[in-house]
């Protein structure tokens, strides 16, 4: 009977460890999916590299000095998805403007997102924003 109910206690100890870790999880994703939803909104393309997994595609120098030429006009995210325990997907409408054509534009991103418990922090897997292939605001 006490094996029974040590082990049960066990159980019950590794379970709650489980959610509150999964807790955690889900607390540090709505943090980094905040602070790079406001880092794009003021168009700090050198901060966002920061969020790039390691094995992210990574933009070159022209996309980089591209990207820094546009003014963002509009950032709308959905909720992000559950993909698997370790990784979400969120779809986010971008609209902008080129700062010296003033032309406006608008784009819908699939950014990936997954989660490195060895890191304990969130990567974005699917690499910067693609601004350059995009609508023309209206189209």
């Amino acid at each position: 009977m006490r094996l029974l109910f040590r082990t049960a206690a066990i159980l019950g100890l590794l379970v709650l460890s489980a959610c509150a870790t999964q807790r955690e999880q889900d607390k540090l994703l709505d943090a980094t999916l905040d602070q790079y939803a406001a880092t794009i909104r003021w168009g700090n393309v050198d901060d966002a590299l920061s969020f790039l997994a390691p094995d992210a595609p990574r933009p070159s120098a022209f996309e980089i000095e591209r990207l820094k030429q546009l003014q963002i006009a509009g950032y709308r995210e959905q909720p992000p998805v559950l993909l698997s325990a370790s990784e979400v997907e969120q779809v986010a409408q971008i609209d902008f403007v080129n700062r010296h054509t003033q032309e406006g534009k608008s784009t819908v991103e699939r950014m990936r997102w997954r989660y490195d418990a060895s890191a304990q922090r969130w990567w974005l897997v699917s690499g910067l924003p693609k601004l350059i292939r995009s609508s023309a605001v209206g189209d």
